[in-house]
């Protein structure tokens, strides 16, 4: 099974945040379908955007956000997750543009690591805990005013063949509800979960193997202003850094600016198969994706 190890990496933003004031206020009174981040998942699914029953067809993410109903619009660290697991098909592909990010904000860089990587790892480190995760349906959940979804599966999915490839990970820390286990079939899901969260999140303990994995394959980048970042929400987990916003300095630079999007995997594979055949390159390998199936004829 082919994997895409993301090694740690962290860039600082060192550019002028002048033009991005400017694109920030654009962005505020431009139509949905002018947003860069818009065009550019458009281009890439073949015209749709997806899952927008709950924050739109885009999303802003802004410093001091008021009435949040999603720990992405606080100040706080987010651990490793997946987006919307609690759907019976996440979103394929997230887009993420950076509008601002000022010279007052420290921290808030984003994390990303290959979850079906790690599963593998797992299974070579922990094969108790992964076959565990494969078994006990987590409670993926989003309970809230004018939401209610609630989808249980086991956290890590395995192809029906004989050699029993990971399909897909579904990790979401934040949207998980109580699990419906039997109490002792519950105690070791816990501890099975436990070690995954290290592989996947770290820790304090730099000599445990785990930690130790996700401090080495742990991709992270503060955006500057005007960059997309886009990746596979079906395979890779993202986190983000906590940040903070030094008091005193100009309401520029205090800013911190992000607006999303996601489109449908099945779609945007679409996209790309029909381009490579257009380019005369069909044939060229295409990864596990991480959309339940490892056949992408």
């Amino acid at each position: 099974m082919p994997f895409s190890h993301h090694h740690h990496h962290s860039e600082e933003s060192t550019t002028s945040n002048n033009d991005a004031s400017q694109l920030t206020q654009a962005l505020e009174t431009m139509s949905e379908d002018d947003l860069p981040v818009s065009k550019v998942a458009k281009a890439m699914s073949g015209g749709a955007l997806s899952h927008k029953s709950l924050y739109g067809n885009t999303h802003h993410v802004r410093v001091g956000e008021q009435n949040y109903n999603n720990l992405a619009f606080t100040t706080s660290a987010l651990p490793m997750q997946q987006d919307l697991a609690y759907y019976e098909s996440p979103p394929g592909v997230k887009f993420i543009h950076c509008a601002m990010n000022g010279r007052a904000v420290s921290g808030g860089e984003i994390t990303l690591i290959d979850a079906m990587a790690a599963a593998h790892r797992l299974r070579e480190l922990w094969p108790a805990s992964f076959e565990t995760l494969t078994q006990c349906p987590a409670t993926f959940i989003n309970q809230r005013d004018g939401a209610s979804m609630t989808y249980p599966r086991p956290h890590i999915a395995l192809s029906e063949e004989e050699s029993q490839e990971i399909n897909a990970v579904y990790w979401s820390p934040p949207q998980e509800g109580p699990v419906c286990l039997p109490p002792g079939q519950a105690e070791r899901y816990h501890e099975a979960y436990a070690d995954f969260e290290r592989l996947l999140n770290g820790g304090e303990g730099d000599d445990d193997e785990l930690c130790r994995y996700a401090h080495e394959y742990t991709w992270e980048r503060k955006l500057r202003p005007g960059e997309m970042l886009v990746f596979n929400n079906r395979r890779m987990l993202h986190g983000r850094r906590g940040f903070s916003v030094v008091e005193g300095a100009s309401f520029e630079d205090r800013q911190r600016h992000l607006v999303a999007c996601f489109t449908d995997i099945d779609d945007t594979l679409n996209s790309y198969r029909v381009l490579l055949r257009e380019k005369g390159a069909a044939s060229t390998p295409i990864l596990n994706i991480g959309n339940g199936t490892n056949i992408v004829p």
